[in-house]
Protein backbone atom coordinates (compact mmCIF):
# COMPACT_ATOMS: atom_id res chain seq x y z
CA UNK A 1 0.00 0.00 0.00
CA UNK A 2 1.31 3.50 -1.07
CA UNK A 3 0.44 6.25 0.06
CA UNK A 4 1.12 10.30 -1.10
CA UNK A 5 0.05 13.27 0.95
CA UNK A 6 -0.87 16.92 -0.47
CA UNK A 7 -1.34 19.76 1.71
CA UNK A 8 -4.44 22.25 0.18
CA UNK A 9 -5.14 25.59 1.48
CA UNK A 10 -6.97 26.25 4.73
CA UNK A 11 -4.29 23.50 7.00
CA UNK A 12 -6.65 20.80 4.78
CA UNK A 13 -4.82 17.64 3.94
CA UNK A 14 -5.36 14.86 1.04
CA UNK A 15 -3.35 11.55 1.72
CA UNK A 16 -4.03 8.90 -1.32
CA UNK A 17 -4.08 5.96 -1.09
CA UNK A 18 -3.16 3.12 -3.80
CA UNK A 19 -3.51 -0.68 -2.98
CA UNK A 20 -2.17 -3.14 -5.81
CA UNK A 21 -4.76 -5.31 -7.56
CA UNK A 22 -2.63 -8.41 -7.09
CA UNK A 23 -3.12 -7.58 -3.06
CA UNK A 24 -6.68 -7.20 -3.01
CA UNK A 25 -7.93 -9.60 -5.78
CA UNK A 26 -7.11 -12.96 -3.62
CA UNK A 27 -8.86 -11.34 -0.73
CA UNK A 28 -11.77 -10.97 -3.14
CA UNK A 29 -12.31 -14.69 -5.11
CA UNK A 30 -11.59 -16.03 -1.27
CA UNK A 31 -14.04 -14.40 0.29
CA UNK A 32 -16.56 -15.21 -3.27
CA UNK A 33 -15.67 -18.46 -2.72
CA UNK A 34 -17.03 -19.01 0.99
CA UNK A 35 -19.62 -17.26 -0.19
CA UNK A 36 -20.06 -20.02 -3.02
CA UNK A 37 -19.96 -22.82 -0.42
CA UNK A 38 -22.67 -21.11 1.94
CA UNK A 39 -25.04 -19.62 -0.17
CA UNK A 40 -29.01 -21.22 -0.60
CA UNK A 41 -30.98 -20.05 -3.46
CA UNK A 42 -34.14 -21.87 -4.61
CA UNK A 43 -33.27 -23.62 -7.62
CA UNK A 44 -29.68 -24.84 -6.91
CA UNK A 45 -28.00 -27.03 -5.14
CA UNK A 46 -25.99 -25.74 -2.01
CA UNK A 47 -22.68 -24.11 -3.51
CA UNK A 48 -23.40 -24.60 -7.11
CA UNK A 49 -25.02 -20.98 -7.23
CA UNK A 50 -23.43 -19.38 -10.53
CA UNK A 51 -20.34 -17.48 -9.54
CA UNK A 52 -22.04 -14.37 -11.43
CA UNK A 53 -25.40 -14.65 -9.34
CA UNK A 54 -23.09 -14.56 -6.28
CA UNK A 55 -21.25 -11.28 -7.29
CA UNK A 56 -24.28 -9.68 -8.09
CA UNK A 57 -26.27 -10.59 -4.95
CA UNK A 58 -23.12 -10.01 -2.40
CA UNK A 59 -20.55 -8.34 -4.35
CA UNK A 60 -21.01 -5.29 -2.69
CA UNK A 61 -20.82 -6.13 0.83
CA UNK A 62 -18.35 -8.46 0.00
CA UNK A 63 -16.03 -5.31 -1.52
CA UNK A 64 -17.28 -3.15 1.29
CA UNK A 65 -15.76 -5.66 3.86
CA UNK A 66 -12.45 -6.09 1.77
CA UNK A 67 -12.37 -2.47 1.42
CA UNK A 68 -12.67 -0.93 4.47
CA UNK A 69 -9.86 -3.62 6.11
CA UNK A 70 -7.65 -1.92 3.76
CA UNK A 71 -9.27 1.41 4.73
CA UNK A 72 -8.15 0.52 8.89
CA UNK A 73 -4.84 -0.39 8.00
CA UNK A 74 -4.55 2.99 6.32
CA UNK A 75 -5.64 5.30 9.10
CA UNK A 76 -3.34 2.90 11.56
CA UNK A 77 -0.20 3.48 8.87
CA UNK A 78 -0.96 6.98 8.60
CA UNK A 79 -1.65 7.50 12.66
CA UNK A 80 2.04 5.57 13.06
CA UNK A 81 4.13 6.60 10.22
CA UNK A 82 2.97 10.83 10.70
CA UNK A 83 2.89 13.15 13.77
CA UNK A 84 0.02 15.18 12.38
CA UNK A 85 -1.90 16.97 15.20
CA UNK A 86 -5.60 16.25 13.47
CA UNK A 87 -8.52 18.69 14.62
CA UNK A 88 -11.08 16.21 12.93
CA UNK A 89 -11.74 12.18 12.21
CA UNK A 90 -10.09 11.24 8.96
CA UNK A 91 -12.86 10.98 6.37
CA UNK A 92 -12.80 8.71 3.06
CA UNK A 93 -13.71 9.99 -0.71
CA UNK A 94 -13.28 9.13 -3.94
CA UNK A 95 -13.13 5.34 -3.45
CA UNK A 96 -12.40 3.18 -6.33
CA UNK A 97 -12.07 -0.52 -7.59
CA UNK A 98 -10.15 -1.23 -10.96
CA UNK A 99 -9.45 -5.12 -11.31
CA UNK A 100 -6.27 -3.99 -13.44
CA UNK A 101 -5.46 -0.69 -11.78
CA UNK A 102 -6.41 -1.90 -8.05
CA UNK A 103 -7.61 -0.01 -4.85
CA UNK A 104 -7.69 3.80 -4.59
CA UNK A 105 -9.24 5.98 -2.28
CA UNK A 106 -8.17 9.05 -0.79
CA UNK A 107 -7.87 10.25 3.52
CA UNK A 108 -9.44 13.50 4.08
CA UNK A 109 -9.06 15.60 7.98
CA UNK A 110 -7.33 19.21 9.01
CA UNK A 111 -4.57 19.35 11.10
CA UNK A 112 -3.91 22.15 14.13
CA UNK A 113 -2.40 25.33 12.25
CA UNK A 114 1.57 25.51 12.82
CA UNK A 115 2.71 29.61 13.36
CA UNK A 116 3.73 31.89 15.36
CA UNK A 117 1.82 35.48 16.79
CA UNK A 118 4.43 38.18 16.57
CA UNK A 119 1.89 41.29 15.51
CA UNK A 120 1.15 42.48 18.61
CA UNK A 121 4.60 44.89 19.63
CA UNK A 122 3.03 48.42 18.31
CA UNK A 123 0.39 47.74 17.05
CA UNK A 124 -2.06 50.48 16.74
CA UNK A 125 -5.53 50.03 18.84
CA UNK A 126 -8.54 52.90 20.33
CA UNK A 127 -9.85 52.47 23.80
CA UNK A 128 -13.39 53.96 23.84
CA UNK A 129 -13.83 55.07 27.24
CA UNK A 130 -17.50 55.53 27.42
CA UNK A 131 -18.85 57.79 29.91
CA UNK A 132 -22.32 57.93 32.08
CA UNK A 133 -23.43 61.56 31.14
CA UNK A 134 -26.00 64.09 31.80
CA UNK A 135 -27.49 63.38 28.76
CA UNK A 136 -27.79 59.63 29.10
CA UNK A 137 -29.82 59.86 32.69
CA UNK A 138 -32.08 62.43 30.77
CA UNK A 139 -32.75 59.91 28.51
CA UNK A 140 -32.94 56.71 30.55
CA UNK A 141 -35.89 58.94 32.99
CA UNK A 142 -37.39 59.54 29.31
CA UNK A 143 -37.40 55.94 28.64
CA UNK A 144 -38.68 55.21 32.15
CA UNK A 145 -41.40 57.77 31.92
CA UNK A 146 -42.65 56.29 28.59
CA UNK A 147 -42.58 53.11 29.74
CA UNK A 148 -45.13 54.55 32.56
CA UNK A 149 -47.14 56.13 30.27
CA UNK A 150 -51.51 56.08 30.60
CA UNK A 151 -53.85 55.97 27.88
CA UNK A 152 -56.88 58.37 28.17
CA UNK A 153 -60.04 59.03 26.16
CA UNK A 154 -59.85 61.84 23.95
CA UNK A 155 -63.62 63.92 24.03
CA UNK A 156 -62.66 66.66 21.35
CA UNK A 157 -60.84 66.56 18.08
CA UNK A 158 -57.84 63.86 17.18
CA UNK A 159 -54.58 65.76 17.08
CA UNK A 160 -51.02 64.95 16.03
CA UNK A 161 -49.61 62.87 18.93
CA UNK A 162 -53.18 61.04 19.04
CA UNK A 163 -54.23 57.78 18.35
CA UNK A 164 -57.42 57.28 16.33
CA UNK A 165 -59.72 53.55 17.13
CA UNK A 166 -61.36 53.00 13.58
CA UNK A 167 -62.75 50.89 10.92
CA UNK A 168 -61.41 51.16 7.29
CA UNK A 169 -63.35 50.05 4.80
CA UNK A 170 -61.35 50.45 1.10
CA UNK A 171 -63.62 52.27 -1.36
CA UNK A 172 -62.95 52.77 -5.61
CA UNK A 173 -62.84 56.30 -6.35
CA UNK A 174 -66.68 56.63 -6.52
CA UNK A 175 -67.00 55.77 -2.80
CA UNK A 176 -68.47 52.28 -3.55
CA UNK A 177 -67.03 49.70 -0.73
CA UNK A 178 -65.20 47.06 -2.17
CA UNK A 179 -65.88 43.93 -1.12
CA UNK A 180 -63.62 41.92 1.74
CA UNK A 181 -61.70 44.76 2.16
CA UNK A 182 -63.04 46.11 5.65
CA UNK A 183 -60.62 46.17 8.45
CA UNK A 184 -61.67 46.48 11.54
CA UNK A 185 -60.41 48.04 15.05
CA UNK A 186 -57.17 49.23 13.46
CA UNK A 187 -55.12 51.84 15.47
CA UNK A 188 -53.55 55.00 13.46
CA UNK A 189 -50.98 57.06 15.18
CA UNK A 190 -51.54 60.97 14.04
CA UNK A 191 -47.36 61.76 13.98
CA UNK A 192 -45.83 64.85 12.03
CA UNK A 193 -43.51 62.03 10.30
CA UNK A 194 -46.97 60.55 8.79
CA UNK A 195 -47.89 64.02 7.31
CA UNK A 196 -50.07 61.85 4.50
CA UNK A 197 -51.84 60.46 6.81
CA UNK A 198 -52.30 62.83 9.41
CA UNK A 199 -52.70 66.38 7.68
CA UNK A 200 -56.41 63.89 5.82
CA UNK A 201 -56.91 62.70 9.48
CA UNK A 202 -56.59 65.71 11.94
CA UNK A 203 -59.69 67.13 13.74
CA UNK A 204 -61.54 64.29 13.57
CA UNK A 205 -64.20 63.43 16.72
CA UNK A 206 -65.37 60.05 17.85
CA UNK A 207 -68.47 59.11 15.76
CA UNK A 208 -67.42 60.56 12.53
CA UNK A 209 -66.53 59.37 9.09
CA UNK A 210 -63.47 60.63 7.03
CA UNK A 211 -62.11 60.00 3.38
CA UNK A 212 -58.74 59.17 2.87
CA UNK A 213 -56.40 59.11 0.13
CA UNK A 214 -52.87 57.21 0.29
CA UNK A 215 -50.22 57.09 -2.05
CA UNK A 216 -49.08 53.56 -1.87
CA UNK A 217 -44.88 53.24 -2.57
CA UNK A 218 -43.69 51.42 -5.95
CA UNK A 219 -42.11 48.24 -6.11
CA UNK A 220 -38.55 47.77 -6.06
CA UNK A 221 -37.44 48.02 -9.57
CA UNK A 222 -40.93 49.46 -11.06
CA UNK A 223 -41.22 52.64 -13.03
CA UNK A 224 -44.95 53.26 -12.40
CA UNK A 225 -46.57 54.51 -9.99
CA UNK A 226 -48.88 52.23 -8.10
CA UNK A 227 -52.75 53.67 -8.20
CA UNK A 228 -53.90 55.81 -5.35
CA UNK A 229 -56.24 53.65 -2.68
CA UNK A 230 -58.99 55.36 -1.32
CA UNK A 231 -60.52 54.64 2.24
CA UNK A 232 -63.38 55.71 4.42
CA UNK A 233 -62.37 56.15 7.89
CA UNK A 234 -64.87 55.14 10.73
CA UNK A 235 -63.90 56.68 14.24
CA UNK A 236 -64.76 54.31 17.36
CA UNK A 237 -62.26 56.59 19.52
CA UNK A 238 -59.53 58.81 19.89
CA UNK A 239 -56.82 58.21 22.17
CA UNK A 240 -53.83 60.22 24.05
CA UNK A 241 -50.65 59.02 25.68
CA UNK A 242 -50.09 60.87 28.47
CA UNK A 243 -46.90 61.15 30.83
CA UNK A 244 -46.34 61.07 34.00
CA UNK A 245 -44.76 63.55 36.07
CA UNK A 246 -41.25 63.23 36.84
CA UNK A 247 -41.59 63.69 40.69
CA UNK A 248 -41.23 61.88 43.78
CA UNK A 249 -44.22 60.11 43.09
CA UNK A 250 -42.91 58.53 39.55
CA UNK A 251 -40.10 57.46 41.64
CA UNK A 252 -41.61 55.90 44.50
CA UNK A 253 -43.93 53.52 41.92
CA UNK A 254 -40.53 52.21 39.82
CA UNK A 255 -39.93 50.86 43.16
CA UNK A 256 -37.66 51.31 46.57
CA UNK A 257 -37.26 54.64 45.94
CA UNK A 258 -37.74 57.10 48.40
CA UNK A 259 -37.76 60.43 46.00
CA UNK A 260 -36.71 61.68 42.52
CA UNK A 261 -33.21 62.33 43.43
CA UNK A 262 -32.63 58.49 44.80
CA UNK A 263 -33.97 57.60 41.78
CA UNK A 264 -31.71 59.43 39.79
CA UNK A 265 -28.46 58.30 41.99
CA UNK A 266 -29.69 54.69 41.28
CA UNK A 267 -29.60 54.91 37.64
CA UNK A 268 -26.15 56.99 37.44
CA UNK A 269 -24.73 54.71 39.06
CA UNK A 270 -26.04 51.23 36.94
CA UNK A 271 -25.08 53.80 33.99
CA UNK A 272 -21.85 54.37 35.15
CA UNK A 273 -21.21 50.34 35.73
CA UNK A 274 -22.11 49.89 32.50
CA UNK A 275 -20.10 52.63 30.67
CA UNK A 276 -17.13 50.69 32.71
CA UNK A 277 -18.48 47.06 31.07
CA UNK A 278 -18.69 48.56 27.81
CA UNK A 279 -15.26 50.16 28.02
CA UNK A 280 -13.95 46.71 29.29
CA UNK A 281 -15.80 44.49 26.66
CA UNK A 282 -15.32 47.05 23.63
CA UNK A 283 -11.47 47.30 24.11
CA UNK A 284 -11.19 43.63 24.46
CA UNK A 285 -12.57 43.21 21.09
CA UNK A 286 -10.18 45.73 19.90
CA UNK A 287 -7.41 44.08 20.50
CA UNK A 288 -8.71 40.74 19.34
CA UNK A 289 -9.77 42.17 16.37
CA UNK A 290 -6.66 44.05 15.41
CA UNK A 291 -4.29 40.67 16.20
CA UNK A 292 -6.08 38.44 14.55
CA UNK A 293 -5.58 41.43 11.19
CA UNK A 294 -1.77 41.31 12.26
CA UNK A 295 -1.83 36.98 11.98
CA UNK A 296 -2.19 35.79 8.20
CA UNK A 297 -3.38 32.53 9.40
CA UNK A 298 -6.87 30.50 7.90
CA UNK A 299 -9.29 29.18 9.58
CA UNK A 300 -9.30 25.28 8.78
CA UNK A 301 -13.31 24.30 7.41
CA UNK A 302 -14.00 21.82 9.88
CA UNK A 303 -13.24 23.80 12.89
CA UNK A 304 -15.56 26.80 10.86
CA UNK A 305 -17.91 23.87 10.48
CA UNK A 306 -18.25 23.01 13.68
CA UNK A 307 -18.63 26.41 15.19
CA UNK A 308 -21.45 27.10 12.51
CA UNK A 309 -23.23 24.11 13.41
CA UNK A 310 -22.88 25.22 17.61
CA UNK A 311 -24.36 29.03 16.55
CA UNK A 312 -27.28 27.22 14.08
CA UNK A 313 -27.92 24.49 17.69
CA UNK A 314 -28.30 27.65 19.54
CA UNK A 315 -30.99 29.48 17.36
CA UNK A 316 -33.16 26.59 16.38
CA UNK A 317 -33.38 26.05 20.51
CA UNK A 318 -34.36 29.29 21.40
CA UNK A 319 -36.40 29.86 18.23
CA UNK A 320 -39.89 28.72 18.10
CA UNK A 321 -40.65 28.54 14.81
CA UNK A 322 -38.69 26.41 11.50
CA UNK A 323 -35.43 28.35 10.70
CA UNK A 324 -33.21 27.93 7.06
CA UNK A 325 -30.19 26.74 8.44
CA UNK A 326 -28.93 27.12 5.26
CA UNK A 327 -29.13 30.94 5.20
CA UNK A 328 -28.13 31.00 9.22
CA UNK A 329 -24.86 29.15 7.79
CA UNK A 330 -24.50 32.36 5.07
CA UNK A 331 -25.03 34.63 7.94
CA UNK A 332 -23.15 33.45 10.71
CA UNK A 333 -19.90 32.38 8.32
CA UNK A 334 -18.08 35.26 8.55
CA UNK A 335 -18.87 35.66 12.70
CA UNK A 336 -17.65 31.48 12.76
CA UNK A 337 -14.26 32.22 10.54
CA UNK A 338 -13.43 35.44 12.91
CA UNK A 339 -14.34 33.37 16.10
CA UNK A 340 -12.19 30.00 15.16
CA UNK A 341 -9.35 32.57 14.18
CA UNK A 342 -8.88 34.10 17.25
CA UNK A 343 -9.11 31.09 19.22
CA UNK A 344 -6.15 29.43 17.47
CA UNK A 345 -4.47 32.89 18.04
CA UNK A 346 -5.29 33.31 21.91
CA UNK A 347 -4.33 29.53 22.22
CA UNK A 348 -0.84 29.80 20.25
CA UNK A 349 -0.66 32.85 22.54
CA UNK A 350 -0.77 31.06 25.89
CA UNK A 351 1.58 28.48 24.84
CA UNK A 352 4.42 31.25 23.53
CA UNK A 353 4.14 33.40 26.05
CA UNK A 354 3.74 30.99 29.20
CA UNK A 355 0.47 32.39 29.85
CA UNK A 356 -1.66 29.72 30.98
CA UNK A 357 -3.31 29.41 34.62
CA UNK A 358 -1.65 26.46 36.70
CA UNK A 359 -4.17 25.03 39.18
CA UNK A 360 -1.96 26.85 41.80
CA UNK A 361 -3.25 29.98 40.55
CA UNK A 362 -7.06 28.77 39.87
CA UNK A 363 -6.94 27.37 43.33
CA UNK A 364 -5.84 31.35 44.51
CA UNK A 365 -8.31 32.92 42.65
CA UNK A 366 -11.34 30.97 43.92
CA UNK A 367 -9.87 31.66 47.53
CA UNK A 368 -9.96 35.39 46.89
CA UNK A 369 -13.36 35.34 45.35
CA UNK A 370 -14.27 33.05 48.44
CA UNK A 371 -13.02 35.96 50.94
CA UNK A 372 -15.25 38.38 48.63
CA UNK A 373 -18.36 37.62 50.65
CA UNK A 374 -20.97 34.83 51.55
CA UNK A 375 -22.62 35.41 47.40
CA UNK A 376 -18.33 34.90 46.65
CA UNK A 377 -17.99 31.85 48.59
CA UNK A 378 -20.53 29.99 47.48
CA UNK A 379 -20.42 30.70 43.66
CA UNK A 380 -16.19 29.50 44.59
CA UNK A 381 -17.96 25.95 46.15
CA UNK A 382 -19.95 25.85 43.10
CA UNK A 383 -16.69 26.22 40.53
CA UNK A 384 -14.70 23.55 42.78
CA UNK A 385 -17.43 21.03 42.69
CA UNK A 386 -17.90 20.79 38.60
CA UNK A 387 -14.65 20.26 36.42
CA UNK A 388 -16.45 22.14 33.64
CA UNK A 389 -17.64 24.97 35.79
CA UNK A 390 -13.42 25.07 36.76
CA UNK A 391 -12.71 25.00 33.24
CA UNK A 392 -14.45 27.87 31.89
CA UNK A 393 -13.16 29.62 35.15
CA UNK A 394 -10.51 28.80 34.13
CA UNK A 395 -10.35 29.92 30.26
CA UNK A 396 -11.60 33.47 32.01
CA UNK A 397 -8.58 33.95 33.51
CA UNK A 398 -6.29 32.63 30.89
CA UNK A 399 -8.56 35.83 28.83
CA UNK A 400 -7.43 38.09 31.54
CA UNK A 401 -3.73 37.25 30.84
CA UNK A 402 -4.24 37.35 27.23
CA UNK A 403 -5.77 41.05 27.34
CA UNK A 404 -3.52 42.16 29.68
CA UNK A 405 -0.31 40.99 27.85
CA UNK A 406 -1.96 42.27 24.52
CA UNK A 407 -2.76 46.07 26.49
CA UNK A 408 0.82 46.18 27.69
CA UNK A 409 2.08 45.75 23.89
CA UNK A 410 -0.18 47.49 21.90
CA UNK A 411 0.17 51.48 21.06
CA UNK A 412 -3.37 52.15 22.40
CA UNK A 413 -4.87 55.56 22.04
CA UNK A 414 -7.86 56.73 23.79
CA UNK A 415 -11.08 58.29 22.62
CA UNK A 416 -14.07 59.31 25.10
CA UNK A 417 -17.95 59.33 23.90
CA UNK A 418 -21.25 59.15 25.73
CA UNK A 419 -23.37 56.21 26.13
CA UNK A 420 -26.15 57.80 24.26
CA UNK A 421 -23.96 58.18 21.29
CA UNK A 422 -23.10 54.53 21.49
CA UNK A 423 -25.66 53.27 18.99
CA UNK A 424 -26.60 49.96 20.33
CA UNK A 425 -27.17 50.76 23.47
CA UNK A 426 -29.80 50.29 25.97
CA UNK A 427 -30.40 52.32 29.23
CA UNK A 428 -30.64 50.70 31.95
CA UNK A 429 -34.19 50.47 33.57
CA UNK A 430 -34.06 51.24 37.42
CA UNK A 431 -36.52 48.15 37.89
CA UNK A 432 -34.12 45.30 38.86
Amino acid sequence: MEYQITEQSNWHRVVQFAVPAADVKPQLEQKYAEAMKSVRLEGFRKGKVPPGLVKKMFGKSIESEIFNGYVRQALDRLFKENTFDYLNTPYVQDLAWDEEKGLSFALHFDIRPDFQVDGYAGMQVERTLFEASDEDLEHTLADLQSRQAMIYTVEGEAQPGHFIMADLQEVDRTGVPMVGHKYENEVIWLHDDRPEITSQLAGVKAGEERRMTLQPQAETGSQEAPAEKHYLVAVREVKERRLPELDDEFAKDLGAFSSLEELKADIRARLQAQAEHQTHERFRDALADELIKQTPIEAPPSMVDNYLAMLIADVKRKSKESVDEAHLAEHYRPSAVHGVKWYLIRDRLISQQGLAVSDEELESALSAMAAAGEEGAQRAEQIRSKKEERERFRDALEDDKVYAFLSQKAKVTEVRRSLYQHHDHEHPSAQA
